[in-house]
């Protein structure tokens, strides 16, 4: 279904939105394991969360749109 209402259903678009969710935990999970031995990955976690949890920093590449800096 490509309308417009079942790209807004939960149920037609659950796919796309399990694929985007594990992509996000994916990119999560990286700069996570990075930033104990990157310093650049930290300062991104420093930047973008208040404690530097997965959880924070799925939220933050959802607000940010997977920021690359």
């Amino acid at each position: 279904m490509t309308d417009a209402v079942g790209e807004n259903c939960p149920v037609c678009n659950s796919s796309d939105n399990a694929k985007a969710q594990f992509a996000t935990a994916k990119v999560a999970e990286h700069i996570k394991e990075k930033a104990h031995r990157d310093d650049t990955h930290q300062e991104w976690i420093d930047k973008h969360t208040q404690n530097g949890t997965l959880s924070e920093i799925r939220e933050a590449l959802d607000e940010k749109g997977h920021p690359r800096n």
